[in-house]
């Protein structure tokens, strides 16, 4: 009876001191699945690649995305995850729609996480020929250009043929009807979209939390 009472003491400590052993591991060591935030610092350049397929068309003001950091570095590896936070399509003379991207939150491989804020520097082959403007929103190649010819040519040509029936007055109403036709020929091409696909390559800036 003393032998057993004996060994049950020493299994009760063993197992005492193996949870005690366990919680410092893990207060010491924290496992890869932790979520401690951190700070990415502001300047910071990421080359970053889209998870998803983003347009104008058929995205929504705040859709969610995320993209993977594909650079070589400390942030290799990392998720970005973001929301769309403007469109603005063209219309019929404006020249380009706009995408206005916002970058909420950086998560490293072991699980750490920073907010972030960022802007877009570049886009890297953009198929559509998008570009980022001057306020960091991704811009339609545009047809301001093409809208304007269309227009010019189409008053010019109701103006001549107002001219041959109906003199200066008819030159003038012609040259309304010629425009309006211009325009209609114009917007039948339809609005310029952007497309960013999946797998879509961009350069971004930290600039804040």
């Amino acid at each position: 009876m003393g032998i057993s009472m004996e060994r049950f003491r020493v299994l009760r400590f063993a197992a005492g001191f193996s949870l005690v052993a366990t919680l410092f591991a893990i207060t010491a060591f924290p496992q890869s699945g932790t979520t401690q935030r951190f700070t990415v610092p502001d300047d910071i350049a990421l080359r970053i690649r889209l998870d998803d397929t983003l347009t104008s068309t058929d995205s929504q003001v705040g859709d969610p995305f995320s993209a993977t950091v594909v650079e070589r570095g400390e942030y290799q590896g990392a998720r970005v995850y973001g929301h769309i936070s403007q469109i603005d399509m063209s219309g019929k003379i404006k020249g380009h729609t706009s995408m206005m991207l916002r970058f909420d939150r950086l998560v490293m491989p072991d699980g750490r996480r920073a907010p972030i804020r960022a802007e877009i520097l570049e886009l890297y082959h953009a198929p559509s020929g998008e570009k980022v403007d001057v306020e960091g929103a991704i811009e339609s190649g545009g047809r301001g250009r093409k809208t304007i010819e269309h227009t010019v040519i189409g008053a010019g040509a109701g103006a001549l043929l107002g001219g041959i029936f109906g003199g200066g007055k008819g030159a003038g109403i012609g040259s309304i009807i010629g425009g309006a036709g211009g325009l209609g020929t114009t917007a039948f091409h339809g609005r310029q979209k952007i497309t960013l696909n999946s797998g879509q390559e961009m350069l971004i800036r930290v600039i804040g939390q």
